[in-house]
């Protein structure tokens, strides 16, 4: 449905419980298995939701990648000599450039398999991550959830950014700021993280180095959070749905914003939380790569070292950095809500995936606070 007074679109209350029935009665949380036909539907539906709410895009591509992997890890098809079944399995293993080609490629797959006499019938295993995703997804889809199943027009078309923010991080620390937005931030990882990164480790073979993926991913995370506490705290702007871009010289990090992260766990559990934070939100975000040479102030601000004594507590000369960059002469500092930092750091070091109680709390709290000379805000 397109409002052209509310310039906003929307998904009917009914398409939502069409999509919430099929959850309920064909993808229950008993149901272990699921054929192609079945897939096909559900991603046709979903996809379709993504239409009205812009934030469905991070999920359906995990999605998208749960059904490739149960499909290729069907070890009975595997088996057979069949060039098709072959075929369509070097398809899903490909790299699409984006989320359409994806959605084609998944959906053709699945339409081929469901015309396969032989494999119509066929039942794939649900794994967790997909049943995850699907739980997510029945969840926002309840009339009792409070989530809006629609977006202004002004954060689907292509337009200039209200406000631009730049972030970075390294292995032991994160930094971004905004000028336009009037903040900038900085924060040293807890030494569990450092401990789980390169600096401590030398490879991955016990499946627990975070990587720096993932600490570029959270540092986009806490951009946004920044900018949207700016923004109930000080209106600094007319528009009532800004769009933000996000500048990071991280490839992943600006892949994960705007597509997927499939291949890492960890990466999918933190777009879930931002996800969460997209659902009713008036800041609607993009995302750009720059090399990291033009990314130099974001560079330096995630390598602040410690400025004390060994062993003190941590200690940083943040009046040397605003002197040397005099962008952020006039930004206030931004310190990230002690609840927050917890979650990123507990989703990070354990993959738990909060429950949604939890982040709705969160969420109805301030972000943060902005330092000032005069104090905090």
């Amino acid at each position: 449905t397109v409002n052209t007074s509310r310039m906003m679109v929307s998904i009917p209350r009914h398409y939502l419980d069409e999509v919430l029935v099929i959850l309920n009665e064909t993808w229950h949380p008993g149901r272990k298995q699921f054929t192609a036909q079945e897939a096909q539907t559900l991603t046709g539906k979903l996809a379709h939701l993504a239409q009205a709410a812009p934030w469905v895009f991070h999920l359906l591509t995990h999605m998208y990648a749960s059904v490739a992997h149960a499909l290729r890890s069907n070890k009975a098809l595997l088996a057979e000599d069949s060039k098709k079944f072959k075929d369509l399995l070097d398809l899903l293993r490909s790299e699409p450039r984006n989320l359409s080609d994806r959605h084609r490629i998944v959906n053709f797959a699945l339409k081929m398999l469901a015309k396969m006499t032989h494999h119509s019938s066929t039942k794939y295993n649900i794994t967790k991550t997909m049943r995850y995703e699907i739980e997510f997804f029945r969840e926002e889809l309840l009339a009792s959830s409070g989530t809006r199943w629609e977006t202004p027009i002004a954060h689907i078309v292509k337009r200039s950014p209200s406000f631009t923010c730049y972030g970075d991080s390294c292995l032991d620390g994160a930094g971004g700021f905004s000028v336009e937005l009037g903040f900038w931030w900085h924060i040293k990882f807890p030494e569990d993280i450092v401990q789980r990164t390169l600096l401590h480790r030398a490879n991955n073979d016990d499946g627990k180095l975070i990587s720096i993926n993932v600490l570029e991913f959270i540092t986009v995370i806490i951009n946004y959070m920044a900018s949207l506490h700016v923004l109930r705290l000080t209106k600094p702007t007319e528009d009532p749905y800004p769009v933000l871009l996000n500048i990071t010289d991280n490839s992943s990090a600006q892949r994960w914003k705007t597509t997927n992260c499939k291949g890492s766990t960890t990466g999918r559990l933190l777009a879930r939380l931002f996800c969460s934070l997209l659902i009713n939100s008036p800041l609607g975000i993009n995302s750009k790569w720059i090399p990291t040479a033009e990314n130099y102030i974001a560079d330096d601000i995630s390598r602040l070292k410690h400025a004390g004594p060994p062993n003190s507590p941590p200690s940083f000369d943040y009046g040397s950095l605003k002197q040397k960059y005099q962008e952020l002469r006039h930004c206030s500092f931004f310190q990230l809500n002690q609840e927050v930092a917890f979650l990123l750091w507990e989703i990070a070091l354990t993959e738990k995936w909060p429950c949604r109680e939890m982040i709705e709390l969160l969420k109805q709290k301030p972000l943060g606070k902005l330092i000032t000379s005069n104090g905090p805000k």
